[in-house]
């Protein structure tokens, strides 16, 4: 079985392999699922009223009725209608939203408002939904019988009037001396959205000519033709399985949808078996709704209980194993409309084989073991909420229909497991290169409209980057997953460590290791790169304390690094100079390193608060010196102390000449200005003797030390420092 799972693995592995980005990247798949995922706490809370509601616990409902009364149902029916009854609406809205922040991002210099679209959407989906006793929606398709083409009237209703919105020959602009901004946004979209709130009334025109009624009925009637097709059981059974799964996938809710199949094959089954059995005959069928609902539909539809088994078992992913875990209680009493939403199931290729497959393999095996006589046919109504096992044993009144329920179950997931791994890889690919991409993004210096990096951006490096945002904010709040390192400068004419830059590390419980340049975007972007300033600022400063306590050289200095917007709090130097009163530290001990992310302005409050600092006795370096927005004329303006010159340079200064005159050209202005300079990212022996021949000599790089944490780099310090004073003292008396 394990070789099995390992080639059906490998083979849907080369399968999607080259279709993952297609489909995982899209705008149009990505707006559908954000829109699943953002309807998670609807879907929670209809989940709860559910089972709250449906409970099967005789005594529960017994106490429910004692305590409210015979209409106790009501809070969970209200419940239900404010969460599951209007998803499609909802959904609808989310998707219009998400293709129109994606239409801006693609399109800055023309955005649409998100808000104007969605509602273009809603009133083409109002259009074609049919009235409920001629007044109102028809409740049966504000819900999840109408997401299918809730999802399709947002896609086509979205696309149209974006795409009619930038059309020259729709677009009116509207002039007005202090006119209110949103009246010449919503001109401009009068005629797309008249246009395309016309295109779907000819739609519902054309339904009720042709057809007689509904897009919707029309699409229900479409599902249901089928199984006219069919005239023996088995084949009506394999093609109701197959239509209930495919519309669950869909979104469309495939137990209502095949309602009255339900009732004309399977319902109208269990009641011919009744009779059967209470004149003593043999029961007629073995294929009943009752037959579905206890040994195929087990956790709901998609046999969802073998899922989440399989998640649990099998998954990596931390963010499938913790939804697994919370969709695990509901998903006992057959409620699996979290699990569906959240993983999600729904429109997700990953999980489509499986998904049809695991309940079409699990009839057939109970089929088989009904029908040779091995387990009893189920003969006994339970309701549709029983747990599996307990529901295999009350419906058949032996216990070899819980074993048949534990081997469907041990089946299932067994098929589930592979596609399990194989969503976990695809999603660490997807991982994976949303941040690579937000690691690009975080390096560069191209902001939106609204100046920020990435956090406004809607696709999925947007996504992640918000996600990592708010973890940030929380690891800053509880400081868990944080911590400093610092990698040592050495001073290469002394062999001594001198100083080290304290660097921030945040090791994300999902995630894992977030580069330091990632934090700092989102950190600027959601304005608290002063909080996490802060921390840094007093970790490092208490870990000084801690060095100088255990004996390190006082002459040793500690950088910081300090975001140019932190340059903007007129309250920096006095948070500073507060801190290092707190940890006893004179301010020699401590440097700053401007980390650019915008480029320094000597006429602002930046030349004020650096130069505030600098009073304070504190050092003060620009770090990344070479590229970015950093300036010679840096020198002039501000009080700098050290400049440190990039990897842009000293990587290059052996293959490139330009490199070298540069790194030449700095190092004579700053010996005449009396600045120091260190070199960064020094990876050979070669770059150390180039660079001493350029005039520098205090290095900092992996040749030397990787970043360590702060007892190591105490005993680094301290190492290395002893080896250069009796180095020192064997040379003097030998040199004499």
């Amino acid at each position: 079985m394990s070789a099995l799972r390992k080639t059906i693995r490998d083979r849907l592995g080369r399968i999607y392999a080259n279709t993952t980005p297609a489909w995982a990247y899209n705008p149009t798949m990505l707006a559908i699922r954000n829109g699943l995922l953002l309807a998670l706490p609807l879907v929670m809370a209809g989940s709860i009223a559910l089972l709250l509601n449906n409970l099967p616990v005789p005594a529960y409902q017994q106490a429910m009725e004692s305590l409210f009364g015979p209409g106790w149902r009501t809070f969970g029916a209200t419940v239900w209608n404010g969460t599951f009854g209007v998803l499609a609406l909802l959904m609808l809205y989310s998707i219009s939203q998400h293709l129109t922040l994606h239409h801006n991002q693609q399109h800055p210099l023309e955005p649409i408002s998100p808000i104007i679209t969605a509602l273009v959407s809603f009133a083409c989906l109002v259009i074609i939904t049919p009235a409920a006793d001629g007044a109102g929606l028809a409740a049966k398709w504000t819900g999840a019988g109408g997401l299918f083409v809730s999802i399709v009237t947002a896609l086509l209703a979205t696309r149209l009037f974006l795409a009619l919105a930038r059309s020259r020959f729709l677009h009116f602009s509207l002039y007005a001396e202090g006119a209110d901004s949103a009246i010449p946004q919503a001109f401009s979209c009068l005629a797309p959205g008249i246009a395309t709130i016309f295109v779907f009334a000819f739609i519902r025109l054309f339904f009720d000519a042709f057809t007689g009624s509904s897009v919707h009925q029309a699409l229900h009637d479409l599902i249901l033709y089928p199984f006219s097709l069919f005239q023996d059981a088995l084949g009506t059974s394999a093609a109701y399985v197959l239509i209930c799964q495919l519309l669950w996938f869909v979104g469309i809710h495939g137990a209502n949808v095949l309602d009255p199949v339900t009732h004309q094959f399977y319902e109208l089954a269990s009641q011919e078996n009744l009779a059967a059995l209470a004149v003593g005959l043999p029961m007629p069928h073995t294929i009943t709704k009752l037959f579905l609902d206890v040994f195929v539909y087990m956790g709901g539809a998609g046999s969802s209980l073998c899922l989440l088994a399989a998640l649990l078992i099998a998954s990596r992913n931390n963010g499938s194993r913790k939804l697994a875990q919370i969709s695990l209680l509901p998903g006992v009493f057959n409620i699996n409309e979290l699990l569906l939403f959240g993983l999600p199931v729904i429109l997700n290729p990953v999980f489509l084989i499986p998904f049809i497959l695991v309940p079409l393999v699990l009839a057939c095996s109970s089929y088989l073991v009904i029908y040779l006589g091995i387990v009893p046919g189920p003969s006994i109504i339970v309701d549709w909420t029983t747990p599996p096992i307990i529901s295999g044993y009350i419906a058949t009144g032996s216990m070899l229909g819980s074993l048949l329920q534990c081997f469907n179950l041990v089946l299932g997931t067994a098929i589930y497991i592979p596609f399990v791994r194989l969503s976990d890889r695809i999603k660490a690919n997807r991982l994976k290169t949303a941040m690579s991409g937000l690691m690009e993004v975080a390096c560069g210096n191209t902001v939106s409209l609204s100046g920020k990096k990435c956090l406004d951006r809607e696709d999925e490096i947007g996504t992640l980057a918000r996600a990592l945002a708010s973890d940030l904010q929380t690891a800053l709040r509880t400081g868990v997953g944080l911590c400093l390192e610092y990698q040592p400068q050495i001073n290469h004419i002394t062999g001594r460590v001198i100083g080290a830059e304290a660097l921030v590390r945040w090791r994300h419980p999902a995630y894992g290791p977030i580069p330091a340049p990632v934090m700092v975007a989102v950190s600027e972007d959601g304005d608290f790169i002063g909080p996490l300033g802060e921390w840094v600022l007093n970790e490092a400063c208490a870990e000084r304390r801690r060095w100088h306590d255990k004996g390190l050289d006082d002459a040793f200095e500690i950088s910081v690094n300090v975001s140019v917007l932190q340059l903007d709090d007129v309250m920096l130097p006095r948070k500073i100079d507060a801190c290092l009163k707190k940890h006893d530290l004179p301010p020699y001990m401590l440097g700053i390193e401007v980390t650019e992310s915008v480029a320094l302005a000597p006429d602002t409050i930046h030349n004020q608060t650096l130069h505030a600092i600098h009073r304070l006795g504190i050092g003060v370096s620009i770090d990344d010196f070479g590229m970015g927005h950093s300036s010679l004329l840096y020198l002039k303006h501000f009080p700098v102390s050290t400049l440190k010159i990039d990897k842009v340079l000293s990587k290059d200064v052996e293959n490139d000449h330009t490199c070298a005159e540069i790194i030449t050209t700095i190092v004579d202005l700053c010996h005449t200005l009396h600045v120091d300079i260190v070199v960064e990212f020094i990876e050979n022996q070669e770059q150390i003797t180039l660079l001493r021949e350029l005039g520098c000599h205090i290095f900092q790089g992996y040749f030397f030390s990787k970043p360590l944490p702060g007892e190591q780099l105490l005993d680094y310090a301290n190492r290395t420092n002893a080896q250069a004073d009796a180095a020192s003292a064997w040379a003097l008396p030998h040199a004499t």
